[in-house]
């Protein structure tokens, strides 16, 4: 009796859900035509269900049926998925139902260049080696389980063969002839909140959000710091990074990113107050004070171990970090250590304000002059962060002589999220026009490239939100920058939440991280798309960073788009609008 009464409750829930998601789709008032223009284009005449299932464990099992009519398709599929339910003794945490809503048979040549003509991991089409779709495979399980070879631009078959025989389906060989679909797909999540996917091929197989509210950004800020929050081991250092696709996790390590991430931990601790966050924190720190090597008592250096090197970036977070944590803490602890650190800067920076990149370790001689541009700005930004922290002028005049160096050498041509940061922070101090109108030019330049960019490029929203504070700064104290004439306003804001909109397609939710190798760990976090849906700790940052200063200048922003969104516009953002929201923020801090 006892040991039958889990799977009787488990199977209650499924029995609950399937009837939520059922009554949910078919109040869809797109179900009718959608399925109407589906049959009237294709050859098939049966309704097509998929429907997927996880406890969070492990990637989600996939059942497929047709059938006369879409109630008839989804109540096989879902009979299906609940004997396995049952069989398993099975938590069925996320549930999930996908309609074909278009396919064409092709030649697997076809389907080939099509793959080909996709960016990586941005193929976004389901296919069946059967006209029956006893062997379709939906685009997650194509891209989520690493079916598709993106470096040879075709279909894995060994791969896709071994997959369909762990779902107990045989494949014997890859058809000449294949079908390929999309689909349109809801969720029912842990919270037995439902949600619409888009169906569109930019947003494809992600939940609807409309018009971004508040507490949309806090929740992706919130979950996606608690990632951050659980891969700190017990020494300090984080886990580095994980392929989600084959749980495989990074064993390099890089100490300029471990510092990045420290600054995400205090982002977060500022938005929430979370005091669990502060031994995780001193935690952080204490390990990347184990990097800290000085050449004497006033010049201090962050080494990273394992190239005997010390970069010029690495000195510069761990003081953006650190002056950081001054402010939220209210702590002078380390303004010893922000002094040394800056010290160093000005000692690797040219007469012509530019900055030499690498030294050697442990001698500290000069070994690299350039390594990546992104040094030069994380570089100024931190002179400025130093300067705000101790008042030595000596920090802020070097910043700007390095300014001096951008606009002379117009690094608005890199369109770099550092330069905005750097900017931002040294006009707070001295607000010199040439620095501000450098500054609105950085973003003005680059609004189409930022627009139209086809990842979720996370460091751009950063951008955008440095040159946001740098804008309302000038407005506001009505200082004088002419380039203000020049700056598409409407464009920037619009673009503004173009970005804040398409960086969700890097965000795990439920219906990608399910079909993960294991979900749970995951879900509810940032990723890299066209990098194996890479999550590092570096990446995580930047998603942080971008919507932190989203958040703290969200009324602002909103009053500003709401005044324009209904202009003729220049640009376009998908307002496609489902306003209902889940609440699961305290679901994932105690099971994430």
């Amino acid at each position: 009796m006892s040991a039958s009464a889990p799977t009787s409750s488990k199977i209650k829930l499924f029995r609950a859900k399937k009837k939520m998601l059922k009554s949910f789709i078919l109040r869809d008032p797109y179900l009718d035509s959608s399925l109407g223009n589906y049959k009237r284009g294709s050859l098939f005449r049966n309704d097509v269900v998929f429907v997927s299932v996880t406890d969070g464990s492990f990637s989600a099992r996939v059942f497929c049926a047709c059938g006369d009519g879409f109630a008839s398709a989804f109540d096989t599929a879902m009979k299906k998925t609940e004997s396995f339910v049952a069989e398993n003794n099975f938590d069925p945490l996320w549930l999930k139902v996908d309609y074909i809503n278009s396919s064409d048979i092709i030649s697997r040549t076809e389907f080939t260049e099509k793959i080909r003509g996709a960016r990586e991991f941005f193929f976004k089409k389901g296919v069946s080696f059967d006209v029956g779709f006893e062997t379709a495979l939906l685009e997650a399980q194509l891209n989520c389980c690493g079916l598709i070879d993106y470096k040879l631009g075709v279909l894995n078959d060994e791969k896709i063969k071994q997959y369909l025989a762990e779902c107990g389906t045989v494949l014997t060989s890859i058809p000449d002839m294949l079908v390929e679909f999309t689909t349109v797909g809801y969720i029912c999540d842990e919270n037995k909140k439902m949600y619409k996917l888009y169906p569109d091929e930019e947003n494809y197989g992600r939940r609807i959000i409309g018009e971004l509210t508040k507490d949309d950004i806090k929740q992706v800020i919130e979950t996606s710091s608690v990632y951050l929050a659980n891969a700190v081991k017990d020494n300090g250092q984080f886990d580095y990074g994980v392929n989600p696709v084959n749980d495989f996790h990074f064993v390099t390590y890089n100490i300029l990113r471990h510092s990045g991430t420290i600054w995400s931990l205090i982002m977060q601790y500022d938005i929430t107050k979370d005091e669990k966050l502060i031994s995780k924190i001193e935690s952080t720190i204490n390990f990347l004070m184990q990097s800290i090597e000085y050449s004497d008592d006033d010049h201090a250096y962050l080494v990273e171990r394992k190239a005997d090197e010390i970069k010029l970036g690495g000195n510069a977070i761990a003081i953006v970090t650190l002056s950081t944590y001054a402010s939220v803490f209210g702590s002078n602890k380390y303004d010893k250590l922000i002094t040394a650190l800056a010290n160093s800067i000005l000692d690797m920076q040219e007469a012509n304000g530019s900055y030499y990149h690498v030294l050697s370790f442990p001698g500290f001689e000069r070994k690299e002059r350039d390594r990546i541009v992104y040094y030069d700005g994380e570089a100024t930004f931190a002179l400025a962060r130093a300067y705000s922290v101790t008042n030595d002028r000596r920090y802020l005049d070097a910043a700007e002589k390095a300014l001096d160096y951008f606009i002379e050498n117009d690094y608005t041509r890199f369109c770099d999220h550092w330069i905005a940061y750097a900017v931002n922070e040294v006009t707070i101090y001295d607000p010199k026009e040439r620095y501000l109108n450098f500054g609105l030019k950085n973003a003005n330049d680059n609004l189409g490239k930022i627009f139209n960019q086809d990842t979720t490029f996370h460091t751009f929203l950063e951008l955008l939100m440095a040159a946001f504070s740098l804008y309302e700064r000038i407005k506001e104290k009505k200082i004088y920058a002419s380039y203000m004439q020049k700056f598409n306003f409407e464009a920037f804001i619009r673009t503004i939440y173009r970005r804040a909109h398409y960086m969700l397609g890097g965000y795990l939710y439920p219906e990608t991280a399910m079909y993960m190798k294991v979900p749970l760990s995951v879900a509810y976090t940032f990723c890299v798309r066209h990098d194996s849906y890479r999550i590092r700790i570096d990446d995580v940052q930047h998603y942080i960073g971008g919507y932190y200063n989203f958040y703290n200048n969200f009324d602002k922003l909103d009053e500003y788009y709401k005044d324009i969104i209904d202009k003729p516009k220049t640009a376009q953002i998908d307002t496609n609008a489902d306003s209902e929201r889940a609440s699961f923020v305290n679901w994932i801090l105690s099971n994430i």
